[in-house]
């Protein structure tokens, strides 16, 4: 692959004309909650507030430190104040729960015509679901950009894909760039293990990585993001306020923010928000230093969100004797009960076999499957089968 790179001038001005429209939005791992008037603000619209930027690895991007996770929220007037108040990460995916909730528009054009006057400003990067092969990438990314404005993506990334489908992604990444369609190749993954000796390696494509990764992360997530920083990727967190449950402990996501902020080997957060008040409130949270009452405050949404938050370590795949998909009925209950979308939830749901979502925790005595990191497996998957089985 081409690994040359180039700045966004040099880009721009090599690929002016060759595309003519944009699409959106929807995102892979998390979904908004749509609390409050769109309009609602905490902040005086005349308040001065400095958002912390920050360079994306090897890309050499300049990227605002909390970014905008764009899933099916159309109101203009969201994404203006964003930009005012200088987030210039905007990230964005096409899924099917993203179809269902936007049809007949699934590219959320409304979103992205309000930020078309600004694109000269912001960093783009969308994210291909579809990795069953090279022609379904490509048809992806010419599926976004024909129905946008903005020409060229920055980033692109492919949402976990195995090492055969990366190497596709490799050669459609190259295609992409020689006909000016865009500057940087990412991955999203939840198996670090697997993907880290791949996209840390010479030759490899990947310039950005976006892994699972908060307070509540173990040890050895730490240790893969200081391998994948140490090759000069870039690190944009997913899952970055661990599944929204201080929202049920009437906390703000302040203290969760500014923990990731303190973190120099971050680059940005893609976070979903719904009204106008909750971006101030985010911008505003990265005002000041993480404190000692941030980490009271850390301390007890561990003890809260600990037992109901997946880490997608792996360790329970395959363990369950009776065949359950632990890991994937866990997240499904942090969709439904953190984020507060059935709709998200009932999606990823109704994608496991009914052979391994069904299966009753009745039929044994106690769970034989041990979460290394204290998620209640047995209690989360009562939960979601009382939901939406």
């Amino acid at each position: 692959m081409n690994s040359k790179k180039q700045t966004r001038r040099e880009f721009i001005k090599t690929t002016s004309g060759a595309l003519v429209t944009i699409g959106a939005a929807a995102s892979c791992a998390q979904a908004v909650r749509k609390e409050g008037r769109v309009g609602d603000s905490s902040q005086p619209a005349s308040k001065a507030l400095k958002m912390p930027k920050r360079v994306l690895g090897r890309t050499r991007l300049s990227v605002s430190f909390l970014g905008f996770a764009v899933f099916h929220l159309r109101h203009p007037a969201i994404y203006r104040r964003a930009v005012d108040l200088g987030i210039s990460y905007f990230h964005t995916v096409v899924d099917s729960n993203t179809r269902k909730l936007l049809a007949p528009d699934e590219y959320n054009l409304d979103a992205f015509a309000a930020l078309r006057p600004f694109r000269d400003r912001i960093v783009v990067s969308h994210m291909t679901v579809d990795r069953s092969s090279k022609p379904a990438m490509l048809k992806d990314l010419d599926g976004v950009l024909q129905q946008s404005g903005f020409g060229h993506l920055d980033i692109w990334y492919i949402c976990c894909p195995s090492p055969e489908q990366l190497d596709d992604f490799s050669e459609a990444v190259a295609a992409a760039r020689k006909a000016g369609k865009v500057r940087y190749a990412a991955l999203s993954t939840h198996r670090l293990a697997q993907d880290v000796p791949q996209v840390t390696a010479p030759d490899s494509s990947i310039d950005v990585v976006m892994m699972s990764y908060n307070f509540l992360s173990p040890p050895e997530d730490r240790e893969w993001l200081a391998k994948l920083h140490a090759a000069g990727l870039g690190i944009v967190p997913m899952k970055p306020l661990a599944g929204r449950f201080y929202e049920k402990t009437a906390d703000r996501p302040d203290a969760l923010i500014r923990w990731l902020a303190a973190d120099l080997g971050v680059h940005t957060i893609p976070v979903g928000m719904s009204t106008v008040g909750q971006v101030e409130q985010n911008v505003a949270a990265l005002q000041q230093p993480l404190s000692d009452e941030d980490r009271k405050v850390l301390k007890r949404l561990t003890a809260y969100t600990s037992p109901r938050f997946c880490r997608m370590c792996g360790a329970c795949d395959g363990r369950c004797p009776q065949g359950l998909a632990i890991s994937d009925l866990v997240r499904v209950a942090m969709y439904a009960e953190g984020y507060g979308d059935l709709h998200l939830a009932r999606d990823h749901f109704e994608a496991i076999p009914a052979a391994q979502r069904r299966i009753s925790c009745q039929d044994c005595q106690a769970c034989s499957v041990h979460c290394p990191n204290g998620v209640a497996i047995r209690d989360r998957i009562r939960r979601v089968q009382e939901l939406l089985a």
